[in-house]
Formats: structure tokens, sequence, C-alpha cells
């Protein structure tokens, strides 16, 4: 199974109070982008993604209403670590349309992100 494992970058003069205010933020737009599938669609087709797989059974839009539901649902893509303070997302498919919506999810996340002009770094594995 992969998984992307997003964590609060370096910051420049980052003080304690600083980060716990970062990890607030990427908590709150993970929700926030969760919360509009409507966008994660549209970011996925920016690049192309397939509408249908190719089974013809899933949807783009079947995957990124999931991201809508509480993080704590079974089967969520995406989890909140707070012990390590992270955000996890994670695919266990091979269906390209789920890989398209979890990299529109991803880039979504670091736009807003940078917006509140906080880096934030993404490992995958």
């Amino acid at each position: 199974m992969t998984g992307y494992h997003i964590k609060i970058g370096y910051n420049r003069g980052e003080s304690s109070k600083d980060e716990d205010k970062r990890w607030e933020t990427l908590k709150k737009e993970a929700r926030n982008i969760a919360d509009n599938p409507k966008a994660i669609i549209a970011e996925a087709r920016r690049l192309r993604s397939p509408e249908i797989c190719e089974r013809g059974c899933c949807h783009l839009d079947t995957y990124a209403d999931n991201y809508a539901e509480p993080f704590d649902s079974y089967g969520h893509p995406i989890s909140i670590i707070e012990d390590d303070r992270q955000i996890m997302q994670l695919a266990s498919t091979d269906d390209p349309i789920k890989y398209h919506v979890r990299r529109a999810y991803v880039r979504l996340l670091i736009e807003a992100m940078h917006k509140h002009e906080i880096e934030i770094n993404l490992i995958v594995a």
C-alpha cells in the first residue's frame, strides 16, 4: 500500500508556538480541501484524469466524494496522526483514477499551505 505522509516542513524562525499554529493550520486546510470534492475533481481533470476506471465501475467523482466523509470513518483515505503530527493519505488500489484524485488532493493542500506561507514536506512511501 502506498502512502503519502505530509508534515510541516522547514519554516524559518519557527518557535514551538508557531509550530503548533502551523500544525493546526495544516489540519484545518486538510479538512477544507476534503470537504470540497468538486475542487479535487477539477484539479484531477486539469492533469487529464480519466473519468471512469478501465472496468467501468468507478468514477472520478466516486473517489473524490470519499474525501468529504469524516476523517475517522472506516476506509477514509486521510488520517490525522496527532502524535507524529502528520496527515497520512493511503491508496490501496491500482486504479489510476484513485491516484489522480490522491495527487490532486495533495497539490491542493500544498497550494493552500503556501497561501499561509507555510512549507510542508511530502514523503511518498
